[in-house]
């Protein structure tokens, strides 16, 4: 989390929590009094105290820390957070109100998704948020009220650990489940319109229609232009249709993680799986690395890498056009060094599909090539004795 992600969570939450911080809870052994916020305490100082959040649901927890300022997923090998999830989190906790007391039976408790999160098969959810090592919020989250909304505000069933009341309560924290769903998922964005050449090099034996050589290079002549050709189309062979050579030209735009490990857990040696190298018009250069976990057919079972580099001669030496998506030298640079400070040390898993169209191979482009009519190699064997 840098300075300003601080400061901006700093202003949200004092502003939040203002209309209630007058708010105390009563003396009584059952919870807040009626309307008071379940954790007073969590002003807006407390909220920037924050540095531990851990998530209890389906059986299973995980952790998010504050390191050096910024917000990670300590099971995810440190991999950062998404900042405005973990704000969400913080906020909602800041604000939870309560607005009517529900059921104090155990046994009722599955009926609002209450029951304990750590049981496998639990609906329920739990966050609990540690400054310094102390926990200064602990709530379990159940099902949303969507029926009742208060002051704008939606509603939520809660209840607080070790206590059997539970309530139907004012705010709603939206808490994820899986851990995938608070990890930073942007890797990158290399628009479509950008993209001269991408270079597809199949893994050794994938090849299956032996065409040479195991490459598949498509590209544009220039930039703008409808289509991308496919650049090493052998002789007497058709491609199947413009759009798989357009599906490998978008594969980095708006490209998301689905999973992500320390490159190091990866075989990229011993289980490479091919690759591609993509070039812009104006200069950049993303290198992909392709390992296989699973079986050659399970698409989901791909991880990659990704490189950055800058073609120096393919920068632009004039500013583009405001309408165009080319960016000035200057900007390549930039983005070259975040590709690699984002992604360097990091393998990613991303939508099947996109790893389907980076393993693409002329066997899956082309058309089967033309089936030869009855004597047609007799004729030619005969021709080449007559030439000889």
């Amino acid at each position: 989390m840098n300075k300003s992600g601080f400061l901006i969570l700093t202003a949200v939450t004092a502003a939040l929590i203002a209309g209630a911080a007058a708010l105390r809870p009563a003396a009584t052994t059952t919870g807040p009094a009626a309307g008071a916020r379940f954790f007073p305490n969590l002003d807006a100082k407390a909220v920037n105290a924050v540095d531990r959040l851990r998530v209890t649901a389906e059986g299973k927890n995980f952790t998010l820390e504050r390191k050096d300022g910024t917000w990670i997923v300590r099971e995810k090998g440190g991999y950062p957070a998404t900042f405005a999830r973990v704000k969400e989190a913080l906020v909602s906790l800041a604000q939870l109100k309560q607005f009517e007391r529900k059921t104090s039976d155990p046994s009722r408790y599955d009926k609002l998704d209450l029951e304990d999160p750590a049981k496998k098969g639990a609906s329920s959810k739990r966050l609990t948020a540690f400054a310094g090592g102390k926990a200064v919020a602990d709530v379990i989250v159940g099902k949303s009220n969507a029926k009742e909304i208060l002051f704008g505000r939606s509603l939520v069933y809660i209840r607080l650990p070790g206590d059997e009341q539970s309530w139907l309560a004012a705010g709603d924290p939206k808490l994820a489940a899986e851990i995938g769903d608070w990890l930073d998922r942007a890797v990158l964005d290399v628009k479509t319109g950008r993209i001269r050449e991408a270079v597809l090099t199949a893994a050794a034996g994938t090849d299956k229609d032996a065409v040479e050589p195991a490459r598949v290079i498509v590209g544009k002549e220039k930039a703008g232009a409808a289509e991308f050709a496919l650049r090493n189309l052998p002789d007497d062979r058709e491609i199947k249709g413009e759009r798989f050579l357009r599906y490998i030209g978008e594969s980095l735009d708006n490209l998301t993680l689905e999973d992500v490990r320390p490159a190091g857990e990866v075989d990229f040696a011993g289980k490479a799986a091919g690759g591609a190298e993509f070039r812009t018009f104006d200069g950049l250069v993303v290198t992909v690395g392709l390992a296989r976990t699973g079986k050659p057919d399970e698409d989901d079972k791909y991880w990659m890498t990704f490189r950055a580099t800058v073609d120096q001669a393919a920068l632009l030496k004039d500013k583009p056009k405001a309408e165009s998506e080319l960016k000035p030298a200057a900007d390549v640079r930039k983005e070259a060094a975040a590709i690699n400070a984002r992604t360097a040390g990091w393998a990613y898993k991303v939508s099947s599909t996109v790893t389907r169209f980076l393993r693409y191979t002329m066997a899956d482009i082309l058309k089967p090539p033309p089936e030869k009519k009855a004597g047609d190699d007799a004729e030619s064997e005969t021709q080449e004795k007559t030439e000889e």
